[in-house]
């Protein structure tokens, strides 16, 4: 309820924020969940390459605006489990190396303060907890674990097997990718996943997609001391007079104002959206937003960089 006080406020309900509830959801602390949005629909819609892809059904009516001014709208999603709902599930962990320092084509990329062997046991935790789907030492780039994926690669369908064979014959590595899907092929009966051919870019009819809701935000909120709030956008964030500390959360929800107050306050609304939050939050201890001493929140563009290639046939 607005005003109301809680341990932990979480702000956003995606892969950091829906995965961070399911861990302190067992630990009897208040615990609220604000999502801008609501649950997504389940609805034949979702599994319709037309209505998903070309009229954007699920996707924001945001518009937002390019460095000259242009409007466009973002692809982004709004709803319980945040872009986990429409993922392609394949949870690659970083390599060693990414976390040290690297010569890109347009600069040096620092190195991260924290190692791959930090973050080691908590990659091992999340397959385990989205119920990853991998080979342990067939990826020539592997870094190393400390335990094997917790369930066998998904099975080839006989064209991917014709073009891994090929692949391999030609003196490559291919490997299959790491998927978090509820898959059990050695009992179909049963299994939640059906292997269907609708699976990345879609919100999963069957809820067999290993996404935050479903793997984390549903099992948390079988907790007393879990609360979720949809359709709560967080407008801002307001500090002590120090300015130390966050010690209001400010949402809109229904055209009204809200208010929450929290010990601890977490941002995970997402690259874009976390950086907007901050900025305006901008109050006289922090002119440039909050967490920006750098200047940089919101400067620098993020994905993945990598390549791919795409097999018709």
């Amino acid at each position: 309820m607005s005003g109301e006080r809680y341990d932990v406020i979480i702000i956003g309900t995606g892969a950091g924020g829906g995965t961070l509830a399911h861990h302190l959801a067992p630990s009897g602390k208040r615990i609220l969940l604000l999502e801008r949005g609501d649950f997504l629909a389940r609805e034949k819609e979702n599994w319709d390459a037309e209505a998903v892809f070309v009229e954007n059904r699920y996707v924001s009516q945001d518009t937002w605006h390019d460095r000259d001014g242009k409007p466009f709208q973002p692809g982004v999603h709004y709803f319980v489990g945040g872009a986990t709902k429409f993922y392609g599930a394949a949870l690659y962990r970083l390599r060693e190396k990414d976390f040290g320092e690297m010569q890109h084509h347009d600069g040096v990329a620092p190195a991260w303060p924290i190692t791959y062997d930090a973050l080691e046991p908590y990659y091992t935790q999340a397959e385990q907890l989205y119920q990853v789907h991998g080979l342990q030492g067939v990826d020539p780039t592997e870094p190393r674990r400390s335990a094997p994926y917790p369930f066998p690669p998904v099975s080839h369908e006989p064209s991917i097997q014709e073009i891994y064979d090929r692949l391999a014959k030609a003196g490559h590595r291919p490997f299959p990718a790491p998927c978090a899907i509820m898959l059990d092929e050695q009992d179909r009966p049963r299994s939640h996943c059906i292997k269907c051919n609708t699976c990345d870019g879609y919100p999963c009819l069957v809820h067999a997609k290993s996404d935050a809701e479903v793997i984390c935000v549903r099992p948390a909120l079988q907790h007393q001391n879990v609360t979720l709030v949809t359709n709560a956008e967080v407008a801002q964030l307001r500090t002590s007079a120090s300015g130390k500390e966050v010690t209001k959360v400010i949402v809109n929800r229904d055209g009204r104002p809200e208010t929450y107050r929290g010990d601890i306050v977490v941002v995970s609304a997402g690259a874009a959206n976390s950086a907007r939050l901050l900025l305006m939050s901008a109050n006289e201890k922090h002119p440039n937003g909050l967490a920006n001493g750098s200047d940089q929140v919101g400067r620098n563009y993020m994905f993945h960089n990598s390549q791919a290639v795409v097999a018709l046939s």
